[in-house]
């Protein structure tokens, strides 16, 4: 399977995984749109996966709605803010939508992203009221991590999730969960491709979607 298979899973709603590349994290992520999110669709990734669960949407989206790079907020108080990788993370916040329970639980993290998707939309309609929605409908901290993707400008799993998106023409919107399985660190790739086989889920790298752009 290979990038066309990979945007049509990506536009119905299904599972693709992306390998960021050698030089970079050296992982592979689960990737699907956030509109198509369920509980089930969690609680499969929490088990399958096993990585850091986040919301993905363009750096643009996220100023709309307030927000700023966590990166810049602790570099002004001193601290190291650069991954070993060389990146500024992509962390903008970390919310829960006013209906959760307690935020962590697969129906309340389902719950969030399917309301930050729809937030989304409404950013590329009406920014002035979608920046209200969000305020009136999410608190912070919460359990799911808000990343804002340099496109153009950063390589990592939120941007080349977002390219995907755009190449199937689905809003900015996307949730990547890292694959660990049974390992202490990543999958490897050679591992995940396998692995990838096994489940019939795309695998694609970040050269193949680079060259989308």
């Amino acid at each position: 399977m290979g990038i066309e298979d990979a945007i049509a899973a990506f536009k119905a709603g299904r599972l693709v995984m992306i390998y960021d590349g050698d030089d970079r994290e050296a992982e592979v992520d689960f990737v699907i749109r956030a509109d198509a999110v369920t509980p089930t669709t969690i609680r499969w990734l929490r088990q399958n996966a096993g990585g850091l669960l986040c919301f993905v949407t363009t750096r643009e989206v996220g100023e709309i709605l307030g927000l700023e790079f966590l990166s810049s907020y602790y570099k002004r108080r001193g601290f190291l803010a650069t991954a070993p990788y060389g990146d500024e993370p992509a962390f903008m916040g970390y919310v829960n939508h006013v209906k959760t329970k307690t935020g962590i639980r697969d129906v309340d993290k389902a719950l969030t992203i399917r309301e930050l998707a729809k937030v989304v939309q409404l950013a590329q309609r009406d920014p002035e009221e979608a920046r209200e929605a969000f305020k009136a409908n999410f608190y912070m901290p919460g359990h799911v991590p808000i990343l804002g993707g340099r496109l153009g400008e950063r390589w990592g799993h939120t941007e080349l999730s977002l390219i995907l998106a755009k190449a199937a023409g689905v809003p900015p919107a996307v949730v990547i969960v890292e694959v660990l399985g049974d390992h202490t660190e990543a999958m490897p790739v050679e591992e995940a491709r396998e692995y990838s086989k096994t489940l019939g889920v795309p695998l694609v790298t970040g050269t193949e979607i680079k060259s989308l752009i």
